[in-house]
């Protein structure tokens, strides 16, 4: 994995399906061949699909992005997050999951949802300029 790469959440592929124009100037900033989805990400996507057309179409989306796996080291690191912040800050399966796998790859993660990954210390997000707003605690 390249330093200039970086991990989306969900949300973040979301408004580019929706084409949200700041979503999209912010991937165009980054490059859209620096952009990672998550492999949860890709399973989120395709459930939330709800047509055949719509399935194709998500399916097409998903394969134009890099994919992140999640291997044994990820699992466990996902387990032990879950472990520490389940409880405390409501941590679910899938943002461990995420969080895991970039943690390992020491890579960065954009998300819109800050809160709900700021309390886990070790993981590097990443604040776009162009949108300000967000920024952790």
């Amino acid at each position: 994995m390249a330093k200039n790469e970086i991990v989306c959440d969900s949300n973040v592929f979301i408004n580019l399906l929706r084409n949200d124009l700041q979503t999209v100037d912010v991937v165009r900033r980054i490059g859209e061949e620096n952009i990672i989805m998550p492999i949860i990400t890709s399973i989120e996507l395709v459930k939330g699909s709800q047509s055949k057309k719509e399935l194709k179409s998500v399916i097409e989306f998903i394969n134009s992005y890099k994919s992140l796996q999640i291997n044994r080291k990820g699992i466990n690191l996902s387990l032990e997050l879950i472990k520490k912040y389940h409880l405390s800050n409501n941590l679910g399966l899938a943002d461990a999951m995420i969080a895991a796998s970039v943690v390992i790859t020491d890579l960065q993660l954009f998300t819109f949802n800050v809160k709900d990954f700021d309390f886990i210390k070790s993981l590097n997000l990443y604040y776009p300029p162009s949108i300000s707003n967000i920024k952790r605690k």
